[in-house]
């Protein structure tokens, strides 16, 4: 299975970037369908819920909403 096929599997996310630390325990909200490490010029990441997060997770986690978005869109 190749990577975009088993992105492809969750459909459209709400994905939120990490701005200020890596995707670790603790470092955002936990029932996250899915993750990409890559994602950002400082290399740490984002992740994708299949609920919106409220504005206090946001702030809480110091996330920056990146949208309702399919994963290939976020490159």
């Amino acid at each position: 299975m190749t990577e975009k096929q088993f992105h492809d599997i969750f459909g459209k996310l709400y994905w939120y970037a990490l701005q200020f630390r890596g995707v670790s325990p603790g470092c955002q909200p936990s029932s996250a369908a899915d993750n990409d490490l890559n994602f950002g010029r400082k290399g740490y990441g984002a992740v994708g819920y299949k609920q919106p997060l409220s504005q206090k997770q946001i702030s809480d986690y110091e996330l920056k909403p990146l949208g309702f978005i399919a994963w290939d869109k976020l490159k």
